[in-house]
């Protein structure tokens, strides 16, 4: 399944900029999130967030922005699969289409 997410916000910047839409694939089970790769996730207390997935630990999967300015893995903590919306594979920018 799919579908298009509006990026708010610049903590994926210069990946992604505020405005521009990802289009979001639906992970299937058994999970397989990859470091390197982005992703959407519902956040605990943040709501609805997009970031990169940094690396899993025994807590969970750590994710951070690309924009230096983003909040840090730590202030954020560990994700588990079940908050994992989607995998980011395009990006639909004002100026450009791209795979991501």
């Amino acid at each position: 399944m799919f579908r298009l997410i509006r990026v708010e916000g610049d903590s994926m910047s210069p990946t992604l900029e505020n405005g521009d839409y990802i289009l979001i694939k639906k992970p299937r089970p058994p999970l397989n999130l990859r470091p390197g790769l982005i992703y959407v996730l519902n956040h605990n207390r943040l709501g609805q967030i997009v970031k990169r997935l940094s690396h899993e630990d025994e807590k969970g999967f750590w994710f951070k922005g690309d924009n230096p300015n983003s909040s840090s893995m730590q202030s954020l903590g560990p994700a588990q699969p079940e908050e994992t919306v989607g995998r980011a594979i395009l990006r639909i920018s004002r100026k450009s289409v791209r795979l991501l």
